[in-house]
This record gives structure tokens, sequence and C-alpha cells, in this order.
């Protein structure tokens, strides 16, 4: 049985993935910002978690630890996103995408790496903008993109203690950040699979990279968008937000 936290659980993706996970028989540790009852269930240890903040971090991943008695899944489905075109995007906005996105990824496997003695697996949640930007983009993709190159940087100096890390990264997926960008439409016709991704498309991937067959699966990627980055059809990123 897998001790597994969750960050960003009171989220659409945060919630699938916590399903999943809880649905294999982990113990399941579900950490946000904000209230979280509705997606919690009987016997799931719930706290909350700034991903700005290096304490907070550190606190709710040691009561998390507490309470399962170890750690050995953390998942980070925490973030924001920004649709500020450059020319109305301020610097200290695009510090805070920063901050949240990519810093607080750092926060989150500098602690939880060093609770994992016994090793375990990290995943982060990435986006397609991590490799294809996009109008109104700037803040996010950077933030993503350079997620993805810590992940690859990261896995190098955990894999001798039997760390992995690994991300996922969406498509226009559920209900979520996406959903309101125009661009959403054109992606979606452009991908061969011609339609959005789902919650559980997601959580699968996760449930995937976190269990028994990927354990010598470290520093990748994993694209979740309908084939959408294995075709030249670069016209979904071309709409304006």
């Amino acid at each position: 049985m897998l001790r597994s936290v969750i960050f960003g659980a009171a989220g659409e993706l945060g919630s699938a993935i916590a399903a999943s996970l809880r649905a294999r028989g982990d113990r399941i540790a579900l950490l946000d910002l904000d209230a979280m009852a509705p997606c919690g269930r009987a016997g799931d240890w719930m706290g909350k978690a700034n991903l700005s903040s290096d304490r907070s971090v550190a606190e709710a991943l040691t009561g998390a630890r507490a309470h399962l008695g170890g750690i050995d899944v953390v998942v980070n489905a925490a973030g924001i996103v920004s649709r500020s075109r450059i020319e109305d995007l301020e610097a200290q906005e695009f510090a805070r995408v920063l901050d949240v996105n990519l810093v607080g990824a750092f926060r989150v496997t500098k602690a939880a790496s060093e609770m994992m003695s016994a090793g375990g697996a990290i995943v982060h949640l990435s986006s397609c903008h991590g490799q294809r930007g996009g109008p109104g983009r700037a803040a996010y993709a950077a933030s993503k993109g350079g997620l993805e190159a810590f992940i690859r940087a990261a896995a190098t100096e955990l894999g001798p203690r039997s760390i992995t890390i690994n991300a996922v990264a969406p498509g226009p997926t559920g209900r979520g950040m996406g959903n309101r960008n125009p661009a959403r439409d054109v992606f979606v016709a452009a991908a061969p699979m011609r339609r959005a991704g789902e919650g559980r498309d997601v959580a699968e991937a996760v449930a995937f990279l976190t269990g028994p067959c990927a354990h010598y699966i470290t520093g990748h990627v994993l694209p979740l968008d309908g084939g959408a980055s294995a075709t030249s059809d670069l016209s979904m990123f071309a709409v304006r937000s």
C-alpha cells in the first residue's frame, strides 16, 4: 500500500488523481490552498499548503508524513495561469506565476525528497505550453518550460536515491484552466484524437508513473494531448486569447 500526497487536491485534476490513487489502494493525504471537503473521503488526511512558501510546503508534508507513517508518492497538481499578453504583462504577475508553478515545484521536490528515505516517486503537472507557446501564455509557458528543464536536472540527482521524478503535460483538459481560452476548440480540432482530455486521462498517467511498472522511468515529460504534439499543424497556437 503506497502512501501518497497530492498538492492541488481541490482542483479538478487533483481530485481525479486522488480518486485514481485511492482506487488502487493508496493511503491519501490531500493538500491545497483552499478547502477540500468535497474531494476528501473517509480515511484521507487533509491539510493546507501554499506553494509560495517554503515553510508551508515543508509543514504540510511533515503533517502528511506523520499521518501516513511515511511518504512514497508526491503529486504536484497545483498551479496558476496567466492570460496576459506581453504588452499587458507586468513583471510582478510574471514573477508570481513563476514563483507558484516553477519555484513551487522546486519547493515540493526539495521537501518531499528529503522525506523519502527509502525512495519514491514524484510527479508534477506541466502543460502543452511547456514545449509550445501561444498568445497570452508568456508567463505560463515560461513557468512550465522551466519546470520541465528542472525535472530533467532533478532526475540526475534523485536517481541514485531511488527517487523518480517525471511530469505529465496535458493539453486542454476537463473544465480546467484552459477551457475558457478561444484556442481550445482549435486545439481539439487539430489533435488527431479530436477531443479534449478528461481528468481520468491525467489521473491514469499519474498512477502509471507512480506505480510499480515505472520504477525505471525518470526525468521525462509525458504529453497528454490526444496526439497534438505529434502533428506539425501549429494553427492551434495561433488563435488570439
